[in-house]
């Protein structure tokens, strides 16, 4: 009994009582702050931007810093709506969107699925060359020749078929895959099911999370994507939404050509930034549960 109470009195004593409370309660209002001052620098750039786009130019131009809507003007929104060449940069982002994400998608998903199997011969020679690419490339003269050679210049092919596959997003649906319990698969294999089977029933099902993560990659991508369309395209038909919003800024001043000339260039160019931010905004809500679900699982096994 000497020793148990010995034992017992060289414990460290665990904080309570009141104090511990107001410790906790300091640093959930510290923590607090902290994270409110971090939601305020990321979102003020946008709420500046959407103050600009429906401000006046005089009160633009006679005040240091806006911080909310004066002289109140939809001019700006105008110019961007009737604007023929936002519109059909629009419309090839959303091309590069949809069928962009669905073919990259494809590819990279069959990719991590094959990388993922049981040893089959030349499989670690595959895996090292597509590693290879994340560190070395051809250079850009020899990569633009072979666009030319290819047939895909100034087509909208060259901004979807040579990102058939992402190696980064690769790795995260193998791991994925590779972490899926082998039993899945003997069972499967019992009943009869073959590869196809196993692949389109089995994995495909039980992967959601990933696919939408790696979806959302590419969908973000390809919605920024100009780079592309600024190398290979001569037509003015075939520039994205941020190429279009890209020579905008880098033309801007008092001059800017719109269908609205009266809207001054700062005025006009922050609301095509809000024009071509505000549809990513309002879709990653609705995947962020399984995008950070993908992205834990995806990472925990290599």
């Amino acid at each position: 009994m000497g020793k148990k109470k010995a034992t017992l009195e060289r414990l460290p004593l665990r904080p309570h009582g009141k104090n511990a409370n107001d410790r906790r309660s300091a640093m959930d209002i510290v923590l607090f702050l902290i994270l409110l001052f971090y939601v305020l620098a990321v979102i003020f750039p946008f709420y500046y931007c959407f103050v600009i786009s429906v401000s006046s130019e005089t009160a633009y131009m006679t005040s240091d810093i806006l911080l909310w809507p004066t002289d109140l003007t939809f001019e700006a929104y105008e110019s961007v709506f009737t604007n023929s060449e936002m519109w059909n940069g629009f419309g090839i982002t959303m091309i590069l969107l949809v069928g962009g994400t669905a073919y990259q998608l494809f590819f990279t998903v069959i990719t991590g699925y094959a990388m993922s199997r049981e040893r089959w011969v030349g499989k670690n020679f595959v895996m090292n060359m597509i590693l290879v690419t994340m560190f070395f490339g051809g250079g850009l003269v020899p990569y633009y020749y072979l666009i030319k050679d290819l047939g895909m210049y100034n087509t909208i092919w060259v901004m979807i078929i040579p990102g058939a596959i992402d190696t980064f997003n690769m790795l995260l649906m193998r791991n994925y895959f590779a972490s899926l319990p082998k039993e899945l698969e003997e069972s499967a294999r019992i009943d009869g099911a073959n590869d196809m089977q196993i692949f389109v029933k089995v994995y495909l099902p039980l992967s959601l999370p990933m696919l939408a993560t790696v979806g959302l990659f590419f969908a973000v991508g390809n919605w920024n994507s100009w780079y592309n369309g600024m190398l290979f395209t001569e037509k003015s038909t075939l520039r994205p939404l941020q190429l279009v919003l890209r020579e905008m800024i880098a033309s801007m001043s008092t001059s800017v050509e719109s269908p609205t000339s009266r809207t001054y260039s700062e005025g006009l160019v922050m609301a095509s930034i809000f024009f071509t931010i505000v549809p990513m905004m309002c879709f990653y809500p609705f995947l962020q549960r399984f995008f950070v679900k993908g992205i834990v699982v995806g990472a925990i096994k290599g």
